[in-house]
Order: C-alpha cells, then sequence, then structure tokens
C-alpha cells in the first residue's frame, strides 16, 4: 500500500473543500497519510495572515491530531542532495518544497502536490497530484 506526504498546497485545497481533495484524503487510510513540519509552518503563517485567524489555527491543529507530522531534522542529507541535483542543473525550486521533497524521499513517500512542475525535477520524489481543477 502506498503512503504519501501531503504537501501545503494540497492541503490548502483540502481545508477549502476543493477540486476533490476531501474525497481523494478520505479514500487512503490515515495511517498512510503524513505532512512535514514545513507544512505545518506554511499553514500556521497563512493562517496567522488570514481575515479568520481562529479557525484557521483550529484546522492546523486538528490537522496535527489527525495525521502523522513528520521532522526534517533526519531528511537534511536528503535535502542538501536534492537541493544540489537542481542548482547543478540550473533549476531553481524553493526551499520549502526541497526539505517537502526531501522528506517523501527518506520516508519512501510519494508527494502528493498540485506543484508538479517543482517536484518534479527532485531525484528520487515519486509524485501525484490530486488536485482535480475540472470539479
Amino acid at each position: 500500500m502506498a503512503k504519501y506526504i501531503i504537501d501545503t498546497n494540497t492541503v490548502i485545497e483540502y481545508f477549502k473543500h476543493r477540486h476533490g481533495v476531501s474525497e481523494r484524503m478520505s479514500q487512503v487510510s490515515r495511517d498512510d497519510l503524513c505532512i512535514s513540519e514545513v507544512t505545518i509552518a506554511e499553514l500556521l503563517y497563512g493562517a496567522m495572515h488570514s481575515k479568520s485567524v481562529d479557525r484557521h489555527l483550529r484546522e492546523v491543529r486538528e490537522l496535527q491530531r489527525d495525521i502523522m507530522v513528520l521532522p526534517i531534522s533526519d531528511t537534511l542529507d536528503e535535502y542538501a542532495d536534492i537541493r544540489h541535483a537542481l542548482t547543478s542543473n540550473g533549476i531553481t525550486v524553493e526551499d520549502f518544497d526541497i526539505l517537502i521533497g526531501a522528506a517523501a524521499r527518506h520516508y519512501g513517500l510519494i508527494a502528493v502536490t498540485d506543484n508538479i512542475k517543482h517536484f518534479c525535477h527532485m531525484p528520487g520524489v515519486q509524485t501525484e497530484n490530486w488536485v482535480n481543477r475540472t470539479i
């Protein structure tokens, strides 16, 4: 059975109940889903800058209780390797995306993202896109 790490942009679509992400996530056991500490940091930042701070902070805290949060400290070697590979090929990708990709590679997970254009260049990182923009 496949296991997944959910990227921040996919979590946002999940929170907004858009593009079929909630339905797709409900088809996967919670034991097979996880997120990175990086995603938590990005979501907290977004919540703090929203018009509904309390509601969005609650959503993030509920997600932290429901889905395993993986530490990034164990993935730093993969981060360095991926970033080196990208920059050696003249490819620029945001550090947070590389950290999430590094976690996917380190833990043997599939990165679920709507940002395939960044993740597809990361060596050893498998991706899926659960955002269906036709819905």
